[in-house]
């Protein structure tokens, strides 16, 4: 995911994602992507986020192109490791706090937006005069498959200060933000390059899996 986690995160740096985050993290998902490997008990599901576990993922992440193992997986902590360490600086700075969830096999991404960044690229209305200088955003969504090196995020539901984005503006929304067509891919969702040596990839409970080619 490095490729994915700095291919999905320098792009889905569709982490920046949400919302205004949704779109920060299409233009820098090459930076943000890199990661998935099977829960191996229960101290790694319990694992506190921190730096060393940061680099811990980083080097799991060479097994997809190296010993290739019959997965790869990563908890929420790891997630949210590489997120701290190895993502958030590649984020926009009016994009902070950010957060990933793995929640029954769908992915949430949490972060706090600059509420004037917001409203460039969300009609908030009236309700914008009654907001903080940052709005709470939350992108919920689920990897689906595509051929060749991508896998795709199809973006289920964007909610900011709490308030849901209509579903039927989540397409124009994902335009906005530099979408592209691509041969399967669905109006809802982005698609994402796969880390160099994976096939495909999936959240299963709460963790985020690789599998090698």
């Amino acid at each position: 995911m490095i490729r994915l986690v700095s291919g999905c995160l320098r792009r889905l740096l569709v982490l920046a994602l949400l919302a205004g985050g949704a779109s920060a993290a299409w233009y820098y998902r090459h930076a943000i992507v890199g990661v998935f490997e099977d829960v191996r008990g229960t101290s790694r599901a319990s694992a506190v986020p921190g730096p060393a576990l940061a680099e811990e993922v980083h080097g799991r992440l060479a097994l997809l192109s190296g010993s290739r193992p019959s997965r790869v997986a990563f908890s929420e902590a790891e997630l949210q490791s590489l997120l701290d360490y190895r993502i958030a600086a590649y984020l926009p700075s009016f994009i902070t706090a950010p957060r990933v969830e793995l929640d029954g096999g769908r992915i949430r991404l949490h972060a706090r937006i600059s509420t004037d960044q917001l409203s460039r690229r969300i009609d908030l209305g009236e309700i914008a005069e009654l907001l903080p200088d940052t709005t709470p955003i939350v992108v919920t969504g689920q990897l689906i498959p595509l051929d060749g090196d991508r896998v795709g995020l199809a973006v289920d539901e964007i909610t900011a200060a709490r308030i849901p984005v209509p579903r039927a503006a989540i397409p124009s929304l994902l335009r906005r933000f530099g979408r592209e067509d691509e041969p399967g891919l669905p109006a809802d969702a982005i698609a994402l390059p796969l880390p160099t040596g994976a096939a495909a990839a999936y959240v299963r409970g709460d963790s985020l899996v690789f599998v090698p080619r």
